[in-house]
């Protein structure tokens, strides 16, 4: 298939490397011009141990993406940007996308309210992915493993011939009639990983350490007890056996390259805000409130990561309890 990618870091460059590799004509838009450049110098570079490979792919910018699109227009598009950017990036597809041209978002959190406010909800097709990939440089992703990809769409049901293309195109992903459980599943999870990345630990290290799985567990709760659908399971993740899951995800997470969460790197490698706030929109509580606040004060230069910051939590944790 033919498939424009907008957000080419760690998710949106691993899926749309693969999906070259794999024949399907791909077109990359990001707004880093020097991940641009490098992409059009010298390829696009997975790395790790996974496999590595490289390939050659066109990219554009943002502001280059309406000049590149064929007089037909676009039929199929990745959504892959940071959640605080949707709307900017969902701005690009109303005048360019096909009569039934669809998009398919790839993100963290719940975003897709703003992309069918953009083009309307019948056009939006959802997914979950939990591949780990960092962006390392311009040019180059790590991915780190791999994991669960399913596809669907919002409301459910019977999987449709979109979805069916789009998990056949696309490398791990399979169809699901229930996309909103996966993306709560991993709502949890998520929660997790924020409590996590205020310390300077590993992921397994946050989430083994007997000193923090009552912090873990309460947080996960929170987010299923919110959750409208049946919550799925997935690596490891079982949303009927919290304790048991810690276990199980300490070790998928020891098995990847990828040791650190995204938002981690986000704090203390590349030094920019988080998707804190857009996470926030969908789960609320007094636990996750409390990581929120600290999220901020690590944002705005009042914390850094480290291991004291998640005693707090947990302290909070065994206050309340």
């Amino acid at each position: 298939m033919d498939i424009t990618i907008i957000g080419a870091g760690a998710i949106g460059g691993t899926i749309g490397a693969h999906m070259v590799r794999a024949g399907h004509g791909v077109l990359l838009v990001d707004a880093d011009t020097d991940h641009v450049r490098a992409i059009n110098d010298g390829g696009l570079r997975i790395e790790g141990p996974v496999e590595e490979f490289t390939v050659q792919v066109d990219a554009v910018t943002p502001d280059e993406l309406a000049a590149r699109v064929s007089a037909g227009g676009i039929g199929a598009a990745v959504i892959a940007v940071k959640s605080l950017h949707t709307a900017s990036a969902a701005a690009l597809l109303p005048d360019l996308l096909t009569a039934d041209g669809f998009v398919l978002t790839t993100q963290n959190g719940l975003t897709a309210d703003t992309l069918s406010a953009a083009v309307g909800a019948e056009r939006v097709v959802s997914s979950f992915i939990n591949v780990g990939a960092d962006y390392l440089e311009p040019g180059r992703i790590l991915q780190g493993n791999v994991a669960a990809f399913r596809i669907g769409e919002l409301a459910g049901g019977p999987i449709t011939p979109r979805v069916g293309l789009l998990a056949d195109s696309m490398p791990y992903a399979l169809p699901t009639d229930n996309v909103l459980g996966y993306l709560w599943g991993k709502e949890a999870y998520g929660a997790m990983l924020w409590a996590g990345a205020v310390s300077d630990l590993t992921i397994a290290d946050s989430l083994s350490l007997p000193r923090y799985r009552d912090l873990m567990i309460a947080v996960a709760q929170e987010a299923i007890d919110q959750s409208p659908v049946r919550v799925e399971s997935f690596d490891g993740f079982e949303p009927d056996d919290l304790p048991g899951s810690l276990d199980r995800l300490a070790a998928f997470n020891r098995r990847s390259a990828k040791a650190r969460s995204g938002i981690w790197r986000d704090l203390m490698i590349r030094k920019r805000k988080t998707e804190v706030d857009e996470v926030h929109k969908d789960i609320q509580g007094p636990v996750f409130d409390r990581i929120v606040t600290m999220i901020h004060d690590i944002e705005e230069g009042r914390r850094t990561c480290e291991a004291r910051n998640l005693d707090e939590l947990a302290d909070f944790v065994a206050a309340r309890s």
